[in-house]
């Protein structure tokens, strides 16, 4: 039996609580909620997909916000799921380079089963691994893999994150480390292990709590085995499962079929007036090198954008960027916003956090305000994709359609949302090389 087989004969219906809007960068074909109205979260059971995403966005919000939104999210699906009973999963959708609130979201997820007398499996899946980008986990060690190199994720910028640093990049010391010296147990799921061996693992671990299973993935044929054998297991076990994962384990989960990537006719259909827009947030090393070759195209226009400017003049700079993009509108050039590439470092993790939300906020503004719509919307980097999918588009519900490059992911806006039918491309920080948005601006202009 498949795994697509195995959704439908148990009844499994697969949610992803996403800490940023980047996780649908494997999928295609679902629902993407930004809202967890019974509404929405109806329709979402309703829809004929076996899975669905919730965008918490938690990577940007505090410990303490962090934890409010996913007990609202998981309280608002167990609500819901008592009118359709559907098995569940539960995946805490997170970073492939190991930065969120971890274990924080999945602590608060079997918090809200236990609260509800959901039968639960004691102990969290732990699967970083992200194929498509070369995020792999191998005997128990994580690596970002760069050319024929693997780098031990602890050796990479992403480990010193100003949020989220961490110094481990074996998963076992990892967990340690983010548990502060609490003790817990802990085994690890291998390549080419079978379900027996699965059954043996959670045995050894569901009298220990809290207790972590990482899963060894440096392929899909990986993910996809122990997909098969997860599901296996749970559609005898009758309990529910909390995963914590980057983007490929879901992807493995779901059964969906592999999609060609987006072509230019399935992103812009119909004849366009105006150009398209970037917009570049995000300060990660792989950002600053792709949007440096962005910029040298042809047809493309910078618009740098001062943080202090941001921060104390922010009025006098939207007249004179709205004046900018008009022109370079009318000029037949596609306009690449970005803020400046200097990084303002606080020592205080919640004013780093304000400063963040601050910028993100007038960058909204910008898609909020813009007095055309352009053919197309690339926003590139967590914070600011989410701020400008949720507040700048106003968006509620959409569905996947797919990716325009490996892991970069794009929807299209409804009839709601502040433009409608707009393919919206959200590119995650630290995904592809130094030339992926200039590919994307070449696939779209």
């Amino acid at each position: 039996m498949n795994i697509k087989e195995l959704l439908k004969a148990s009844r499994f219906k697969m949610i992803a609580l996403d800490d940023d809007p980047t996780g649908i960068q494997t999928v295609h074909g679902c629902l993407l909620l930004t809202d967890w109205s019974e509404e929405n979260v109806q329709r979402a059971f309703q829809d004929e997909a076996d899975f669905f995403y919730v965008l918490t966005n938690t990577r940007a919000m505090t410990a303490a916000q962090a934890a409010e939104v996913t007990r609202s999210a998981m309280q608002a699906i167990l609500k819901a799921n008592q009118d359709f009973n559907y098995r569940l999963i539960f995946v805490s959708r997170s970073d492939s380079t190991l930065r969120g609130h971890f274990p924080l979201e999945t602590n608060v997820m079997h918090e809200c089963l236990e609260a509800c007398d959901i039968d639960r499996l004691p102990l969290t899946i732990f699967a970083p691994a992200f194929i498509e980008v070369g995020r792999l986990s191998i005997d128990g060690v994580h690596y970002l893999k760069d050319g024929d190199k693997l780098i031990p994720v602890n050796e990479t910028e992403f480990a010193r994150d100003n949020v989220f640093a961490y110094h481990h990049a074996n998963l076992q010391d990892y967990i340690a480390e983010k548990l502060g010296g609490k003790a817990f147990a802990y085994e690890r799921f291998r390549k080419g292990e079978k379900l027996e061996n699965l059954k043996t693992y959670i045995e050894a671990l569901q009298n220990n709590e809290p207790a972590f299973l990482t899963v060894d993935a440096d392929t899909y044929d990986d993910l996809e085995n122990f997909a098969a054998c997860l599901l296996q297991y749970l559609s005898q076990d009758h309990r529910v499962a909390v995963l914590r994962t980057s983007s490929s384990l879901p992807k493995a989960l779901s059964g969906i079929e592999n999609k060609d990537l987006l072509s230019k006719d399935e992103l812009i259909q119909g004849e366009n007036l105006h150009q398209g827009l970037f917009i570049v947030g995000s300060h990660v090393k792989k950002t600053t090198a792709q949007l440096e070759k962005l910029l040298q195209c042809p047809q493309v226009q910078g618009i740098e954008l001062s943080i202090e400017d941001i921060l104390y003049r922010s009025d006098e700079l939207w007249e004179k960027l709205q004046t900018e993009l008009i022109a370079c509108d009318a000029a037949g050039l596609t306009p690449v916003v970005y803020t400046a590439r200097k990084e303002v470092r606080l020592d205080n993790a919640d004013e780093r956090q304000a400063l963040g939300q601050k910028v993100s906020d007038f960058l909204v503004g910008i898609v909020a305000r813009l007095p055309y719509q352009p053919a197309y919307l690339v926003a590139k980097g967590g914070i600011t994709s989410h701020d400008i999918l949720t507040h700048g588009l106003n968006i509620k519900l959409a569905r996947v359609m797919g990716q325009i490059l490996s892991g970069v992911p794009c929807i299209r806006t409804d009839n709601s949302a502040r433009f409608a039918h707009l393919p919206y491309i959200i590119f995650p920080g630290n995904v592809g090389n130094e030339n992926s948005l200039a590919e994307a601006f070449e696939k779209l202009k």
